[in-house]
């Protein structure tokens, strides 16, 4: 079967022509698209670019000015707690009802009443009961509001494990221990050579009659 000759030459390069033109009006409006969509662009890198530069000034305030005071003098204990009461009367009760906690303290912080029997810098050296219950609580003694140096310098000789840190012979007291030291532990001494009795009752005793010292749970 034969085909009739339709397409001549001049219908050829009519239709070339014609791709032509539209490859082209395809290619001049995707670049006008493109166009359209780079100011966008380039606007959000601005901005971004731009919050990056104001990260990158804006001052970092420091702990002074916003009024947060560094607690160099801040150490870390573990108390052995027995229980928290709502009242004085009801932590002494409980105290009486056990005679293994003779030599315990009762801590009030934040109107709270805690049952300890020592204190110590290392959890492991606490001994747990089980009858009555305890666990090691930890807090941090802080004496970074205080201006009296034999108080500020209070939490870091507590922490010692020295016993000749806390029981000094014959009198001689560094100047760096508040006076009524070697009266408390002369006292404490002939009860208990136990440290974590000794710094039990001495943190209670500096931190009830400073306000300065402060126990942070």
């Amino acid at each position: 079967m034969k085909f009739p000759n339709v397409i001549g030459r001049r219908e050829l390069k009519n239709a070339a022509v014609i791709g032509s033109v539209a490859g082209l009006a395809g290619v001049l409006f995707f670049i006008l698209i493109l166009s359209s969509m780079s100011p966008s662009n380039d606007q959000g890198q601005q901005q971004a670019s731009s919050g990056k530069g104001e990260e990158e000034v804006i001052p970092v305030q420091s702990s002074t000015e916003a009024g947060v005071i560094e607690d160099d003098s801040s150490v870390g204990f573990f108390a052995n707690q027995y229980g928290v009461f709502k009242s004085r009367e009801s932590a002494q009760d409980f105290i009486s009802e056990y005679p293994t906690l003779n030599t315990s303290a009762t801590v009030e912080v934040d109107g709270k009443f805690y049952v300890w029997s020592s204190i110590s810098p290392i959890r492991e050296e606490l001994i747990i009961s089980e009858t009555p219950t305890s666990f090691a609580k930890s807090f941090k003694l802080s004496a970074a509001a205080c201006t009296e140096e034999t108080l500020k310098g209070l939490p870091t000789i507590l922490e010692s494990n020295d016993p000749s840190k806390f029981y000094f012979q014959d009198g001689n007291v560094p100047d760096n221990i508040p006076q009524d030291w070697q009266s408390i532990t002369s006292a404490l001494s002939s009860f208990s050579q136990d440290l974590g009795i000794a710094r039990l009752h001495l943190i209670t005793h500096y931190f009830e009659n400073n306000d300065c010292m402060k126990i942070e749970f």
